[in-house]
């Protein structure tokens, strides 16, 4: 009697064991740290780790620096969704769909070493030699009548030119700049002030999953109401105070 029981036991958490398992959703990561990281400490890796604490669904960050391939790769239904993006994509990609609540405040910065003045938008930069990494189609845009643009491979080729004043500024978001100065060991590299650019970027997840969008939505605002957002944002910030 001991031994039938034991096995319906078994046969009947078999059975209700996937209906109670957590949902996993994989989110493909254009970015670098500390946005991303591949300790998972950068700061959408914490959002989404709050996130799914409060929603009930876990998600896996996959990193993918090839930004349009990301794009696709979700539209098309090969994973879940975007970690973070520019509102508007849908109208591209037409199997995306937003979560309408930002996962992060982005700061398009401006990076010098000798140069020295007040950034007032794209006007103020048009004087200057600037450097972009290739793909950054915002910056490239506020760049667009400069003295001269330069556009590299890579955040760490910007940097050297920077360094040895081969161009005058360097244009990034503000958490990826400061990390890669940081890692190359560069002194003397600014963030000039105000920020070049700013604004908000959003969770996009392929249509497959839009009953959870009204869930993650409401937790995502009140993260923000909360004060979680702002925290996490400043405690990683705070890494790279120079």
């Amino acid at each position: 009697m001991k031994t039938i029981i034991i096995i319906s036991s078994i046969i009947i958490g078999l059975l209700i064991g996937p209906a109670w398992a957590e949902p996993i959703l994989v989110l493909n990561s254009p970015f670098y740290a500390p946005v991303t990281s591949a300790k998972r400490d950068g700061v959408l890796d914490q959002v989404y780790l709050e996130l799914s604490k409060r929603v009930g669904v876990t998600f896996e960050i996959h990193s993918l620096p090839a930004a349009e391939r990301a794009l696709i790769n979700v539209n098309d239904g090969i994973v879940d969704g975007d970690v973070a993006r520019v509102p508007g994509l849908e109208k591209k990609y037409p199997n995306m769909m937003r979560v309408p609540a930002p996962v992060m405040r982005y700061e398009m910065v401006v990076f010098s070493r000798d140069v020295d003045f007040k950034v007032a938008g794209a006007d103020s930069i048009k004087p200057y030699n600037v450097g972009l990494v290739r793909g950054w189609k915002i910056l490239e845009q506020a760049a667009t009548g400069a003295k001269s643009v330069t556009t590299l491979e890579s955040a760490e080729q910007m940097f050297s030119m920077l360094d040895k004043n081969r161009i005058d500024i360097a244009l990034l978001e503000k958490l990826e700049g400061l990390q890669i100065v940081a890692s190359m060991g560069i002194n003397g590299i600014k963030v000039l002030q105000p920020n070049l650019l700013e604004g908000y970027w959003y969770l996009y997840l392929n249509k497959k999953h839009e009953a959870l969008i009204p869930r993650i939505a409401a937790e995502l605002r009140k993260m923000e109401k909360d004060g979680t957002l702002t925290r996490i944002y400043e405690s990683v910030l705070s890494r790279y105070a120079r």
